[in-house]
């Protein structure tokens, strides 16, 4: 790094630096090892959980987590079995990370990112993960397998809250909230030659969610409108003309036909 901005860099630079890579260094030399201990433990707990055992963990985990953090009924109103479902697919993933760490970054980019179009705060995954950490503490005196669960679920939501954090752009706000007016006024920060890419991709990491197909799926239709309208507006400056026709059938060739079916 020193020899790519030579000029700038100073005596602060080399220290903040030098500390930087001291608590890498610190960090990996502490875990070094471990993981393979973590799986172990984690394995042995989750598989000796009989179907009382993991009923529990369900109500649980809700009843703590409502208990702690009450806005999250807002967001979490599905019926009993999907909440059921979600708390044992949480526990899952937690010994997946250790077992497909490269798959799990992947998937868990595409999760995030249903979130961003779910409008889900970042600041409730805090109080989910500490609710699934005391339930599954109070069912095992395992100190491993305990530090095991709660490295994982932590690490799960920190790239949850990551990709939510890049993904909510003001674009999808304004899809959340349905609002025409609010997504005219978010496309028109974007340059003149960018905005199809901010009304037709969002990316984070390896993984993408289109904005206009997220409108019409979620049936915010008032949104969806608005995008193809501003798609459709032919712009110019002194250079060039934009239209965003071709990128709209790039992106979706079937837009048409998704219409006729969704919209």
């Amino acid at each position: 790094l020193r020899s790519l901005v030579p000029k700038q860099w100073d005596s602060d630079h080399e220290v903040a630096w030098s500390w930087l890579w001291e608590n890498v260094e610190r960090l990996i030399k502490a875990n070094m090892g471990k993981p393979t201990q973590h799986e172990r433990a984690l394995a042995k707990l989750l598989g000796g959980l009989d179907e009382s055992a993991q009923a529990l963990v369900r109500r649980e985990i809700y009843a703590k987590f409502f208990a702690e953090s009450p806005a999250g009924m807002d967001y979490f109103k599905q019926s009993t079995t999907r909440l059921h479902f979600i708390a044992d697919k949480v526990v899952a993933l937690t010994l997946d990370m250790y077992r497909e760490p490269v798959r799990m970054a992947s998937d868990l980019s595409a999760l995030g990112l249903r979130h961003v179009g779910y409008g889900i705060p970042a600041e409730l995954f805090s109080p989910y993960v500490s609710a699934c950490v005391q339930v599954i503490e109070a069912l095992t005196d395992d100190e491993v397998a305990e530090c095991a669960f709660r490295w994982s679920l932590d690490l799960i939501s920190r790239i949850l809250m990551r990709v939510i954090s890049e993904g909510s752009t003001i674009v999808m706000r304004a899809i959340n909230a349905n609002s025409r007016k609010q997504l005219r006024r978010a496309v028109g920060c974007a340059p003149r030659g960018k905005r199809a890419d901010w009304l037709l991709s969002v990316t984070v990491g390896t993984q993408s969610i289109s904005p206009l197909m997220w409108a019409v799926e979620t049936g915010n239709l008032d949104a969806g409108a608005a995008i193809i309208t501003d798609l459709m507006t032919i712009r110019a400056d002194r250079d060039r003309y934009y239209y965003g026709m071709d990128a709209l059938f790039s992106r979706h060739p079937d837009i048409i036909q998704r219409l006729c079916l969704d919209a």
